[in-house]
């Protein structure tokens, strides 16, 4: 009989051959992913196979505890895997759309970036990852994507190619597999950038065919692994950035409201009762 850590296994195997096995599937993986930026891949594909609707997900002590919010009623977790030393074991998280609001609870608010806060988010990937600020935001990241890819291959070279066995790739020479993963990488970090930030990717079909020689476990969870990391580290600087930018202009409105003897139109107590996940 099937245990329930090997049913979640397979349920992860056979999600992964189905998201690079069709263009559409994978821009919906992609999707969910880029609102998980905080995830690694594997909990990105387990939230995915099982809520691809997710926006926000936590264990229910960080929702209890830290934003003090209930699980509702008849909420079914989401699985995800863990490896030990005693093999995979599973835990659970839940959605912001499986939690109710107490009087004292913290909102779930993700980031935007709005018109006040591009300027700087786009000095920030111009200093941290030497993106010109003057090409724009959507060229920035679609610059970013392609050098990221060709670094991450560059570092990571030989665990790519030992994981092409079996899969479409196998005949590759290894010239070949690097071109097919830099061209998938930088296509699907791109359009996972751009669409987290708020942009319509003016990417197409064909910019993805590469993406379908990585079809067995093994090679899907090296490309994932590689979207989702320098999609995270991206991700997290621009969320950083927004955060202090609208700190500063929050500081700035109280300053100027002092000055002009005028209260804050914010009460003092709300200002960390937001949170994003």
């Amino acid at each position: 009989m099937q245990t329930k850590v090997q049913a979640y296994v397979q349920l992860a195997d056979e999600t992964s051959l189905k998201i690079t096995g069709n263009y559409l599937d994978w821009l919906s993986f992609l999707t969910t992913a880029s609102r998980l930026y905080k995830y690694p891949y594997h909990d990105q594909l387990m939230i995915y196979a099982q809520r691809p609707d997710a926006s926000a997900c936590a264990a229910y002590e960080l929702w209890n505890g830290t934003m003090h919010r209930y699980i509702r009623r008849g909420a079914k977790g989401i699985a995800l895997l863990s490896p030990g030393a005693n093999g995979m074991s599973v835990r659970y998280v839940f959605d912001v759309s499986d939690t109710g609001a107490r009087q004292d609870s913290r909102s779930v608010e993700p980031w935007q970036i709005s018109g006040q806060v591009e300027p700087s988010v786009r000095q920030m990937l111009e200093e941290v990852f030497y993106a010109d600020a003057a090409m724009g935001l959507a060229a920035q990241l679609e610059q970013i994507a392609s050098q990221q890819a060709l670094s991450y291959w560059r570092d990571h070279r030989r665990d790519i190619i030992d994981s092409v066995d079996g899969s479409f790739l196998s005949e590759y020479d290894e010239f070949n597999i690097g071109a097919s993963f830099r061209k998938a990488a930088t296509a699907s970090i791109s359009y996972s950038l751009q669409t987290r930030c708020g942009l319509e990717p003016e990417l197409l079909r064909e910019d993805f065919t590469e993406v379908y020689d990585w079809n067995t476990p093994a090679t899907v969870t090296e490309l994932g692994q590689a979207v989702s990391m320098i999609t995270g580290q991206v991700l997290r600087q621009i969320e950083r950035t927004i955060r202090q930018t609208e700190r500063s202009m929050e500081h700035e409105r109280t300053d100027v409201q002092a000055e002009r003897g005028l209260s804050s139109a914010r009460p003092g107590p709300d200002r960390s009762g937001t949170a994003a996940l």
